[in-house]
């Protein structure tokens, strides 16, 4: 009788286990094809997009996903310079040439997304082509080699031309019209100091113009018509919010720089709308075009009061981007799903693990906050 018991017990779970499998998907399918489109509900206004991991590209569910949600995506690392530099083949060029500028470049990593979004008619855009995380240290060092002291300022410069002329040259030739933007150097400001961020290689190497050349070669050998940004984090904290602001200036005065970029990881109790809001009106007063690059809120318990907060944010940061449609030019949540999400304990985004839609979904695709 105890054997027969736990053969049911056993066919019973195993049943169990199938109907969850078969389920997961169904309701992957339903949110492709019977939700409103966030596409289509801001079309006119602004693209409304997501980041995305490589794996989403071989999950068919998240991609029909992708393909009735978004007008634009980003790749989440892939095209950051620790996926993008060949180290090694560029380490070889220098020693058959004896140019310390050469520069290599490979776009394996990325290509599942690029791929997906010519086919489809999705937009891009690239993050980042500077920052002072995930770039190999061995970029910044004689030969290539991370043992041996850092190069020149003019080596680096040499290095920094010619590798956002290779990422350029080799999406236009491959991809053409399919990056409409770029993240050129990604949180150069730091939050203790707010100022330029000193523990950068790229400061230690170059100086504190560095962000100057890097738009200065991103808008020499970007296509005509990409629009090129400064991206950050903590946005509405006011002390950084002047660091962002003086860094800017210069760059309009320029004319290298399109928008700014406002990565906004917040959590339902920070920051505040207010904060958020004078943030966003003081970027638009300098004239620039805004986007909201990783937009997520966080939640520490998943209840139903947290999500209807959640919900409740998420809502009034859209009414507010509204307001300043005219030189918004998209909006993209960092991450589809909350299994996904870098920040999956805090259930950010607007999809559950499941693919199913949250309040949050619900208070963005809502038709009233559209007007």
């Amino acid at each position: 009788m105890k054997g027969e018991t736990g053969m049911k017990k056993c066919f019973a779970g195993l049943i169990a286990l199938m109907l969850l499998l078969y389920c997961i998907p169904a309701l992957g399918e339903t949110a492709a094809d019977t939700l409103p489109s966030l596409k289509e509900v801001y079309a006119g206004k602004f693209d409304f997009g997501s980041a995305a991991p490589s794996r989403a590209f071989t999950d068919y569910y998240m991609q029909q996903l992708m393909l009735a949600q978004f007008s634009i995506l980003t790749p989440e690392n892939e095209l950051k310079p620790d996926s993008v530099l060949d180290s090694y083949m560029s380490k070889k060029q220098v020693k058959e040439t004896g140019d310390e500028t050469a520069v290599a470049v490979r776009f394996n990593a990325a290509k599942p997304l690029l791929d997906f979004a010519k086919k489809n008619g999705i937009k891009v855009h690239g993050h980042t082509l500077l920052w002072h995380q995930q770039t190999p240290e061995s970029f910044f060092h004689e030969g290539y080699e991370p043992n041996k002291p850092f190069v020149s300022r003019e080596v680096m410069l040499g290095r920094m031309e010619n590798y956002i002329k290779a990422v350029m040259e080799y999406l236009d030739e491959n991809y053409p019209g399919v990056v409409v933007s770029w993240d050129v150097v990604n949180e150069a400001i730091s939050d203790g100091t707010n100022a330029l961020r000193k523990s950068s290689n790229w400061y230690t190497t170059i100086g504190d113009d560095y962000v100057a050349r890097a738009f200065e070669f991103a808008r020499k050998y970007a296509p005509e018509g990409t629009l090129l940004y400064y991206n950050d984090y903590n946005t509405a904290t006011p002390g950084k919010l002047s660091g962002i602001v003086k860094l800017l200036q210069p760059l309009i005065a320029e004319g290298t720089i399109d928008g700014y970029g406002f990565q906004m990881h917040h959590t339902v109790s920070s920051h505040s709308l207010q904060m958020i809001a004078n943030a966003v009106e003081k970027i638009a007063g300098l004239g620039l075009k805004i986007r909201v690059s990783e937009l997520d809120i966080g939640i520490d318990r998943n209840t139903d009061q947290n999500l209807q907060k959640q919900a409740d944010k998420y809502g009034a940061i859209m009414r507010l981007l509204l307001q300043y449609s005219d030189q918004v030019e998209a909006v993209q949540v960092w991450g589809i799903t909350d299994r996904m999400s870098w920040r999956a304990s805090s259930f950010p985004l607007l999809f559950d693990g499941n693919m199913k839609p949250k309040p949050a979904f619900w208070a963005v695709a809502d038709p009233q906050s559209v007007q």
